[in-house]
């Protein structure tokens, strides 16, 4: 088989660079084994019924592992998970049996579910000189839990602090954790009790109301403010100067929102604390007894933009929380290509997949009315898997003068649980040595010209060395991939300042739904795709070059997320344009 014009012309012009020392017929044996019927065969299997939407823990997910492990023990790749003696090893070598094992590629790790349970609690408890009074209210009825991170059971008892919204902007900026007087209000070791939404919000012309606040608004946000002062729990009780529905009725979505699993890694650390929303009876309970209006307290704060925060004098609340938590086991599949340079096998380039998907939909799934249906995640990510096995096959032909490390990810689904065990917790190479990573995550639909690359905003150097590579498969490049960039396996690279790249084909109407199936992958596109992921790899892994880590500034980003949108406008355009062409 000869290479094409484009692909030749590349070749000549990488080796006239001196970025190849590779002769072409090995690299275009290399470049020619990833073929879009291997990609076929790998990922119709993946996708199949049989595996279930190989959710993470279960039986289909492990069988999904072990067919990702033979591929690498196939195509020769070293696993870095090495738990056999010397002696074994040996007696294998003399019965001509497979060096490695397929369980010497798995790199296991434990993720605990954790999910609120039925038996919580909410009491107010007034402290007079006449005597104590005590007020008990209901999970459900009068409060409902969001616990979005490693709890165990909870048991605070503890003053309440009011502090308006639960927004601070800084010193010279709005901050509710001010008194009238604007002194700071001390909430350590105490519960903090916030409203729901933001300053002015019946003013559409509020500064806050803009676009650029909307960080500020969000519960989480006002979360981690209240966490990083050191409060113990946040309250959130609904504003009485908006006309919003009953606490019964408003929290109905937000319940079976919350009682959804969460899931984590045993040592993960966290910052975060609960968030309780409670009724306006608790609220009332709490401001009539300190003889308050919250709506007076408001209207001032709406007036003046300043804090008004107090404790609330002779009141103690107690909240308790009980979790049903369940340790699931899973396991990352790891292989490696060593390099073939001595002066350079001792750099790493990570290249990754996630392999799970969301199973039958009791987690994850798009639309409630598909639970208990097969979730196959042909496109997400079945189509990234078979890109990383077909890389793993070219690569072993290749050689590439730097080390390859090939990682299928579980725990994606969870929360990028395989892929921050890797980076967070156990490294197998050194991440001062990992020079770059790249990352395949739903890479098979959508516009066959059309791909998002993220990762260009923490590197302009991956962001070139892409799009020089990209000369025979002549994509149109695309980066407003907005916080898509934090959202698969490349963030925790990210975080650790390594650079990286992710490669996307867009989002469609059956993700995360049982209609991603194999029959609507464009094989194409995604063997082109994975095409491009081999001669970026191998640009980078047979240079001398080193990518930098280095942040856009917001004007930067903001520039090339528009030449993108405007590139993807005429793109679409000019596509409607030849559609209408054809038709006359």
């Amino acid at each position: 088989m000869k290479l094409s014009i484009r692909v030749l012309t590349f070749i000549l012009l990488i080796f006239s660079a001196g970025l190849f020392t590779q002769d072409i017929s090995k690299f275009q044996s290399a470049y020619y084994s990833i073929k879009k019927d291997e990609l076929y065969s790998n990922l119709k299997f993946l996708a199949s019924d049989s595996l279930k939407g190989r959710a993470t823990g279960t039986e289909e997910n492990n069988l999904a592992a072990k067919f990702i492990a033979e591929k690498f023990q196939k195509y020769g790749l070293i696993p870095l998970i090495d738990d056999l003696n010397s002696t074994q090893r040996k007696g294998r070598l003399k019965s001509n049996e497979n060096l490695y094992s397929i369980d010497d590629y798995f790199q296991r790790f434990n993720i605990i579910k954790s999910k609120i349970s039925s038996r919580n609690y909410l009491d107010l408890k007034f402290e007079y000189p006449s005597g104590e009074k005590k007020i008990s209210f209901n999970y459900k009825d009068d409060f409902i839990v969001q616990a979005n991170s490693n709890f165990n059971n909870l048991s605070i008892y503890a003053p309440v602090v009011f502090a308006g919204y639960g927004i601070n902007k800084g010193e010279k900026n709005y901050n509710d954790y001010l008194n009238e007087n604007g002194e700071k209000i001390d909430v350590k070791g105490k519960i903090v009790l916030i409203v729901d939404g933001f300053p002015q919000e019946r003013n559409s012309e509020s500064e806050f109301s803009k676009s650029k606040n909307a960080l500020y608004r969000n519960p989480l946000r006002k979360m981690e403010v209240a966490s990083e002062l050191g409060a113990m729990a946040l309250i959130v009780v609904s504003s009485p100067l908006k006309n919003e529905q009953p606490f019964n009725i408003k929290t109905q979505t937000r319940s079976k929102a919350f009682e959804k699993p969460n899931f984590y890694l045993p040592t993960q650390s966290t910052k975060s604390i609960p968030i309780i929303f409670v009724s306006e009876n608790v609220a009332y309970q709490i401001f009539n007894e300190a003889d308050k209006s919250l709506k007076e307290i408001l209207e001032s704060i709406d007036k003046k933009l300043t804090g008004n925060a107090f404790e609330f004098p002779d009141l103690k609340m107690r909240i308790e929380l009980n979790f049903d938590r369940e340790i699931i086991s899973t396991q990352n599949v790891v292989g490696m290509i060593e390099g073939s340079d001595e002066s350079l096998k001792d750099e790493f380039i990570v290249i990754g997949a996630h392999y799970d998907h969301v199973g039958l939909g009791y987690y994850g799934a798009m639309n409630s009315s598909d639970t208990g249906k097969i979730h196959n995640g042909a496109d997400d990510n079945a189509s990234g898997t078979s890109a990383l096995i077909e890389l793993a096959e070219a690569f072993s032909i290749e050689k590439p003068k730097r080390s390859l490390i090939f990682i299928a990810f579980s725990g994606e689904e969870n929360g990028l649980l395989g892929s921050k065990f890797y980076v967070y917790y156990q490294p197998l190479k050194p991440l001062d040595k990992t020079i770059a990573m790249f990352n395949f995550d739903m890479i098979g639909r959508n516009e066959p010209e059309l791909l998002w690359i993220g990762g260009a905003f923490y590197s302009d150097d991956i962001k070139k060395l892409i799009e020089n590579s990209n000369d025979s498969t002549k994509f149109e490049m695309l980066y407003n991939t907005g916080l898509l960039n934090f959202a698969s396996d490349q963030a925790p690279f990210l975080r650790k300042n390594i650079p990286s790249a992710f490669f996307f084909t867009g989002l469609h109407d059956d993700y995360h739904t049982p209609e991603d199936d194999y029959n609507k992958i464009n094989f194409d596109k995604l063997e082109r795709v994975t095409k491009l992921g081999f001669l970026a790899i191998s640009n980078l892994a047979n240079s001398n070059f080193k990518p930098v880590f280095k942040e856009l500034s917001i004007d930067e980003r903001k520039a090339l997320v528009e030449q993108s949108l405007q590139r993807l406008k005429k793109f679409r355009k000019t596509k409607i344009q030849e559609g209408a062409t054809e038709e006359q």
